[in-house]
């Protein structure tokens, strides 16, 4: 027992806020003078030495060019009669919201601008970033005129609530309004919000977000919002979603336990609450209420309505009073064995009458749609879209079951068609922006160190240099996320890989165990103490291409960001045999400190807890930061945050730069103010991205 005690004391020094022999731990807090000192210093020496590396001008101006050629494709959000769109470009790089009226055939036209954000910086003085998406723009029944917007300054994760009017084109006066914090919000009417936010002494759970939710009355304060739902303490996150017409429209709070234990809770329009019956073993939907219905996907096999249902099965709750209790509860779909949803984001939506859903299999997707009837579900599945594409919903409507569907590929520019409710027309196509014809797409398998069999996507030039083919790496690999054929996608790092397609390079993706290409079990396969397994999938397909004579690693980098950075520092600490240059953008790089930084408690389910002495070993056996040593030798990084980069923090990018350093190693270390999350983005931070690839060419040809 002293032994075990002794242990378990030390594992709590060892990942407590005090630990002393942490010696880079005053980098951590994201705007203490000295680590903003540091950062900006660093920050300018890389900036330095990066432009004057040969072919810096030229990677820069050859970007500048690119995004100047054309814009990326439009983003669409629909509701009933009206429909958004959001359009960045070289000229407004922080976009423009346009509004459009759809006809009798559900085509949208009659396009007209309503909020510049670039010009909204200007004129408010406030470096404002819009993540255009259903959970930042939500639009009141049952004309959708009046709109809630979600604005970030600096681009992190807190957010103003700022009431529009899309038949003005102006924030309305006296509307809703509230500072910036946490904040998810929906409308149960026109004149009530269900929301969540952290505003003043709001409660917080250990994670940061909101620990209570309230109904939020028009001409009333935020502080008189009436509390309806408070979360349990160890809770994680919340989010809110309102689905239903009229008496019956409900709003649905999702409560994340942890990111694979989640309870959907019902807040009806009086503010009674009560519990949906759906099992708890399910995977984060946020788009997960629509027509009046829950969606939910299971992640372990589960008796739902007297039936044993297997695992990854599509099933629904009805919260409409008018449905007879024994009907409220339904299977909607099955997958077929070796069959999964693409993912939670972007693979399924539910519409006024059913759910549009994308299929993987092993790499290959295909477009199902069921639709509610009288005796049960209708399913119509369509085909297997090709190798390297994939497929996209990118918005659904509430009112209809019009959806918009993205297509894109590897070396298939984008198209954005409307399609449902009778509707079938392009919205966008996307200009290709590099000759694609000397490149194919592949889809290939390696066994892992277990034998377990890893898929793994290819683009290479068709006449490859044997083993001199310079090759990028990148990969996630956790959370149930699962990643797709995209073209010039923010995974990829959008325009910014052209030069390095152009000059002869490759793109490999793997899909790491920690995902969720296969399913639920493929995402618990990696976690906590079996992380190790992502980073030995990652390798092994790295050994293979080498083994098929295609590069070396001399020739070979990894990026990845937010866990995909974590990922690069770990493939860079752990096998820095295997590969030339690491770019690990907005990264976790110090497991141990995890839920110290951001709001990384949230995840400490997925990582695992240092507290407890076995994990600490596990942890221990990994973390980027814990394994950088002066006896090795590093390939050379490329590190990049932003200061306002609330949700993994600065300060693990921060530390893995110090200890790089410390160790000999060399590191270019770059923080920006704003950004956020997302800085590593072309369109706003042009030079940010030409420095990367500047870097990536010069370490690795």
């Amino acid at each position: 027992m002293r032994f075990l005690y002794t242990v378990s004391a030390l594992a709590m020094l060892l990942a407590s806020p005090v630990a002393a022999q942490d010696k880079f731990r005053w980098l951590e807090t994201p705007t203490d003078s000295k680590a903003l000192d540091w950062a900006r210093q660093q920050t300018q020496r890389a900036q330095t030495a990066i432009a004057a590396m040969p072919q810096h001008a030229e990677i820069e101006a050859e970007l500048k060019a690119l995004l100047a050629a054309g814009d990326p494709p439009p983003e669409y959000l629909l509701f009933g009669s009206v429909a958004l769109r959001f359009q960045r470009s070289v000229t407004h790089p922080h976009g423009v919201l346009s509004v459009g009226r759809r006809g009798a055939d559900g085509v949208p036209g009659g396009w007209r601008d309503v909020l510049d954000i670039d010009a909204l910086r200007r004129a408010e003085g406030t470096a404002y970033e819009f993540h255009f998406a259903a959970t930042s723009v939500v639009c009141a029944p049952p004309d959708h005129l009046r709109c809630i917007l979600l604005l970030s300054p600096l681009g992190g994760d807190e957010t103003e609530l700022r009431e529009f009017d899309l038949s003005t084109g102006r924030f309305v006066t006296d509307g809703f309004r509230a500072p910036a914090s946490r904040t998810f919000v929906d409308w149960l009417d026109k004149d009530r919000l269900l929301i969540e936010h952290t505003v003043g002494d709001r409660p917080k759970l250990p994670t940061g977000w909101p620990a209570s939710v309230a109904i939020w009355k028009r001409g009333t304060p935020l502080s008189a919002a009436k509390t309806v739902y408070t979360a349990k303490p160890t809770d994680a996150i919340m989010t809110i979603r309102a689905t239903g017409e009229g008496a019956d429209r409900v709003g649905v709070i999702m409560r994340a336990i942890d990111y694979s234990t989640i309870e959907n809770v019902v807040v009806r329009s009086d503010g009674r609450v009560e519990v949906a019956p759906l099992p708890r073993k399910t995977k984060m939907i946020l788009g997960n209420a629509g027509g009046g219905r829950i969606i939910a996907q299971l992640g372990e096999a589960a008796e739902v309505a007297g039936r044993t249902l297997p695992a990854e099965s599509v099933v629904a709750f009805d919260t409409r009073t008018a449905t007879p209790a024994a009907q409220r509860l339904s299977l909607v779909f099955t997958p077929s064995d070796g069959e999964f949803l693409s993912d939670t984001y972007t693979g399924i939506a539910p519409t006024r009458t059913g759910v549009q859903m994308v299929l993987n299999r092993r790499g290959l997707q295909r477009l199902v749609t069921a639709t509610a009837t009288n005796t049960g579900w209708r399913i119509e599945s369509g085909k297997d879209e090709a190798v390297g594409t994939a497929v996209a919903i990118q918005a659904s409507d509430p009112d209809s079951d019009a959806v918009v569907l993205k297509r894109a590929g590897f070396l298939l520019p984008s198209r954005l068609d409307l399609a449902g409710d009778g509707a079938s027309t392009t919205l966008h196509s996307e200009q290709a922006a590099f000759d694609a014809s000397g490149l194919v797409a592949e889809l290939k398998s390696a066994p892992s160190k277990d034998g377990t069999p890893i898929d793994y996507y290819l683009v290479r030039p068709r006449k490859i240099k044997p083993g001199a083919t310079p090759l990028l790496m990148t990969g996630y690999g956790a959370f149930g996320i699962s990643l797709s054929p995209g073209y010039l996608d923010y995974v990829q790092g959008g325009k910014s890989i052209v030069p390095w397609l152009r000059r002869g390079g490759a793109l490999a993706i793997p899909l790491i165990r920690g995902g969720g290409e296969r399913g639920e079990a493929w995402h618990q396969a990696a976690i906590r103490e079996k992380r190790q397994k992502s980073y030995d999938d990652f390798a092994s397909v790295t050994e293979a291409i080498i083994k098929d004579g295609v590069t070396t690693p001399k020739h070979i980098g990894v990026f990845g960001s937010s866990n995909g950075g974590l990922l690069a520092a770990v493939m860079g600490t752990q096998r820095p045999d295997l590969y030339g240059a690491i770019v690990s953008d907005v990264p976790l790089t110090d497991l141990v400190r995890l839920p110290y930084m951001g709001m990384g408690a949230a995840w400490l389910n997925e990582y695992g807890d240092a507290k407890i002495p076995a994990m600490l070993a596990s942890i221990n056996a990994y973390s980027p930061y814990q394994n950088v040593v002066a006896s090795k030798t590093y390939p050379p990084f490329f590190i990049t945050v932003a200061t306002s980069d609330n949700r993994v923090g600065p300060g693990h990018a921060r530390k893995l730069a110090a200890a790089l350093e410390n160790a000999g190693a060399t590191a270019y270390y770059l923080e920006d103010q704003e950004g956020g999350h997302g800085v590593s983005d072309p369109l706003s931070r042009p030079e940010l991205m030409a420095d990367r690839m500047t870097f990536l060419l010069n370490a690795l040809k």
